[in-house]
């Protein structure tokens, strides 16, 4: 019997193969570093975002018809924020800024996946009629961020201020989460990103003094954050009565606060600091603004005056 004899595969070399799009965009890139390119890394914006979308959205939710346009506008407003990153990365003097071929494609490859996620949610809210509710805080939404991009060229005196600001460009997501979720915008939305905003102020402004009293910097003594801190506590409160003054924020919701302003308060006075722990003090900073979200809600769902 004669039998056939079959050739061996021939196996190109890998330096003969022609060049993929993965290894470009993937693989050459350490996992660390391939993530916080294109990954917001803030957890404090991350807190701030979600914790305005969610008590935006469950305060003024009336009808379960409006719950695809919700998710819509949840999926839109994700997509916004996380594009930031790559986008800064890309174009704009990040210190986390890309470098080589490698990252460069891959920054740009998932911005462009943001922006065709972002686009599409969009695109549903405006065919769904709701361009009308949201309009309004995308605009000051990206007022608020240019405003954030200009100050933070004053370098180290601006650094504070743009956080501030960024801070309640992120919070404006609760108008539109309420607009969408109750079919309205009224001033009840505002009460809402005003209250987000004073919120996480609140909490920059404590984690900020706790930085200064641990490291006792001498760029800002102590003393002058805490007349700050405290200038700051004052003009939430101050902000907090008038709204009830005027029937726009109800009683119940004030007590939101409550935790935070006494914590600040007792903070600020303490003579001898402890140590900082900044893992702590992240862990402790989420569940105060989980049990404010849940105060909120709670203060605005109720018929408390």
């Amino acid at each position: 019997m004669n039998l056939a004899v079959i050739p061996e595969p021939q196996v190109t070399p890998k330096s003969q193969r022609a060049p993929s799009l993965a290894p470009v965009l993937w693989r050459e890139i350490p996992p660390a570093r391939r993530w916080a390119l294109v990954w917001p890394r803030e957890h404090g914006a991350w807190g701030i975002l979600l914790v305005s979308l969610i008590t935006g959205a469950a305060a003024g939710f009336s009808s379960i018809t409006n719950l695809p346009q919700l998710l819509w506008l949840v999926l839109a407003a994700m997509a916004a924020f996380c594009l930031r990153t790559p986008l800064e990365n890309s174009f704009l003097a990040s210190p986390f800024r890309a470098r080589g071929l490698a990252e460069r494609r891959w920054v740009i490859a998932v911005a462009l996946g943001y922006g065709l996620i972002g686009a599409l949610a969009a695109g549903m809210l405006i065919a769904g009629g709701g361009l009308g509710l949201v309009w309004m805080p995308a605009a000051v939404a990206a007022g608020l961020f240019g405003l954030q991009a200009l100050v933070k060229r004053w370098g180290r005196p601006g650094r504070l201020l743009g956080e501030i600001t960024a801070a309640f460009g992120l919070a404006v997501v609760a108008v539109a989460a309420w607009a969408v979720a109750a079919g309205r915008f009224d001033s009840e939305a505002v009460m809402l990103w005003v209250m987000n905003g004073l919120f996480a102020t609140n909490q920059i402004l404590y984690v900020q003094l706790r930085l200064r009293q641990t490291r006792g910097s001498n760029h800002s003594p102590p003393s002058r954050f805490k007349l700050l801190f405290f200038s700051g506590e004052a003009f939430t409160v101050a902000i907090l009565l008038a709204g009830w003054h005027a029937s726009l924020i109800p009683g119940l919701a004030l007590l939101a606060f409550l935790p935070i302003l006494v914590r600040g308060g007792v903070w600020s006075v303490r003579r001898k600091p402890q140590p900082l722990r900044i893992h702590r003090v992240g862990k402790t900073e989420l569940a105060y603004a989980i049990l404010f979200g849940l105060l909120v809600i709670v203060g605005f769902r109720l018929p408390i005056p």
